[in-house]
């Protein structure tokens, strides 16, 4: 079942255009779906590690939580776009494509004076429609190079699956809602000591 949070190769090679692996040499943390309730707390854990992140916000969210959303931007952090209402984007037309993803471009935009580079589609599932709305808006598609199943709480599986599939140039993916948070603490203290033990450094700029 680890195709689920390893995209297989032929997969990779199908797509060349989406971005799979930190283009330069570091782990690339990225966290999707916040901001929430819970960012506060993923951000003193980042801080303790001294990372810096990439997060993947949604637009709702962002409006939801617009004190969290300050905080990320002001602790350093890097925003991109996770579409507005965290829809299934390979089910929806050209319009909607395009709205879930114009919208949440002006609100990072609005608040870090700053357009997003970056698109994650929800689930990372995506239609010709969702490529040409992207590509239209000046934004490049980032999937990942393994999920760390954070969202199952099952930390065995998050051990498992980074001492599988880390590497110096992975496109790591977290969670910052209800469900990673029973974990997120022992996940990214397993990640950061398993990095360290490689001697590989975080770089998502």
């Amino acid at each position: 079942m680890d195709f689920l949070y390893r995209p297989p190769k032929v997969i990779r090679a199908f797509f060349p255009d989406i971005i799979w692996e930190n283009s330069h040499e570091g782990i690339m943390l990225t966290i999707d779906d916040g901001p929430s309730e819970n960012t506060f707390r993923i951000l003193d854990s980042l801080d303790r590690h001294k990372i810096k992140a990439m997060f993947f916000c949604t637009g709702k969210n962002i409006e939801k939580h617009y004190r969290e959303f300050s905080a990320i931007i002001k602790a350093g952090h890097r925003i991109e776009n996770h579409g507005y209402n965290h829809n299934r984007l390979i089910l929806k037309g050209e319009r909607t494509n395009r709205k879930e993803i114009e919208i949440t471009n002006d609100l990072i935009l609005k608040v870090t004076g700053k357009k997003p580079e970056f698109l994650r589609p929800p689930y990372g599932l995506f239609n010709l429609h969702t490529k040409s709305a992207a590509s239209e808006t000046g934004l490049k598609i980032m999937l990942w190079s393994f999920l760390t199943a954070d969202h199952t709480q099952d930390f065995a599986m998050v051990r498992r699956l980074t001492d599988t599939y880390l590497e110096n140039n992975s496109i790591i993916v977290m969670h910052d809602n209800q469900k990673s948070a029973v974990i997120f603490d022992q996940a990214i203290e397993y990640i950061h000591k398993a990095a360290a033990e490689k001697k590989y450094f975080f770089h998502c700029f």
